[in-house]
């Protein structure tokens, strides 16, 4: 079950034990599991901001970490796929990053998206159809949600913090191509 208990962590990396980093946080550890892009960007002793989504299960109460809500929103949106778990939804997230899943989707690539561990014919097919249909319904195509991901990279390599990016992401006219989304989201970022 799904939580929202913790929205981010903003903290020091004390462990790296993969899958899991261990983010310091006003004296507490956290368990915060990533996926391995995610992984082999931290290093010990190094500040990091995560969005964090809390899944609650009978037997564990686990932490995961994104670079950014787009990330997360992804995760929360592979969650809900029949088939799609937290452990299949990471592994989408280490094998694919955000901008590889939408483009598949997009392309019904489903040779790609069957690259991800635990991820088959069957899931790879219900992805597509419930993926596409969260589009439709967001009204935002998926080729400006892979753009999406792309500007964020931008920006993070620019020097911008995760913190200051989310929100501009996430209010990028679904129009833009990628070179003038990465406009717009400089010029907003500027003022």
């Amino acid at each position: 079950m799904e939580s929202r208990l913790i929205g981010f962590l903003a903290g020091r990396v004390q462990g790296l034990e993969p899958p899991m980093a261990i983010v310091r946080v006003g004296g507490i550890g956290y368990e915060v599991a990533l996926s391995s892009a995610q992984l082999s960007r931290l290093a010990l002793g190094a500040e990091v901001e995560l969005s964090i989504r809390t899944i609650v299960r009978a037997d564990a109460i686990v932490l995961y970490g994104f670079a950014d809500v787009l990330e997360r929103s992804l995760f929360d949106e592979l969650l809900k796929v029949q088939g799609v778990g937290p452990s299949v939804a990471l592994g989408m997230l280490s094998t694919l990053g955000v901008q590889g899943c939408y483009e598949a989707v997009a392309g019904e690539d489903l040779a790609r998206l069957k690259s991800a561990p635990g991820v088959g014919e069957k899931t790879a097919r219900r992805i597509v159809v419930d993926l596409g249909a969260a589009a439709r319904r967001s009204g935002v195509p998926l080729t400006a949600l892979a753009a999406r991901s792309e500007v964020r990279e931008a920006l993070l390599s620019l020097g911008f913090r995760a913190s200051e990016c989310e929100p501009i992401l996430l209010r990028i006219p679904a129009e833009l191509g990628l070179e003038d989304a990465l406009k717009w989201a400089l010029k907003e970022l500027r003022n």
